[in-house]
């Protein structure tokens, strides 16, 4: 990456961001150099997206924003395998969590065959105060 910002204007997703200020960087990943999964320590005036914590990975967890998540909402797995986990341990079959939640691909029309899925709320329907909650 030489900073040029092309990728950020032509990525459909939006999802890269520029480093402009001093990324903070692990003493392990300073120490790494480069890997396939890893690519480079971060540096400032360079662009990135999401790489699923390749570290976290290795180490047998979920990548920061599925622990993260309290709701247990983000799962994260191997479409391979078929199977996904959220921050609460719940292990799913990704293609049965995909057809009972209609799961979709943002932008898949572009070609770009993306390997995130999304799942639509199940219900945002809240109850006015002093209302029964629908279900």
């Amino acid at each position: 990456c030489i900073g040029c910002r092309f990728c950020i204007a032509a990525c459909p997703y939006s999802t890269r961001y520029f480093n402009w200020g001093a990324p903070k960087n692990s003493p392990e990943a300073l120490k790494a150099g480069y890997s396939p999964e890893r690519g480079y320590p971060r540096r400032i005036g360079t662009v990135e997206k999401c790489d699923f914590c390749p570290e976290m990975l290795e180490a047998g967890h979920l990548p920061h924003c599925a622990s993260g998540c309290p709701m247990g909402a983000i799962y994260f797995g191997d479409q391979l395998e078929d199977a996904v986990t959220n921050s609460k341990g719940e292990t799913e079959r990704l293609s049965k969590l995909l057809k009972d939640r209609a799961g979709y691909r943002f932008m898949e029309e572009l070609g770009t065959e993306p390997r995130a899925f999304y799942l639509p709320p199940k219900n945002r329907m809240y109850p006015a105060p002093g209302e029964a909650a629908q279900s």
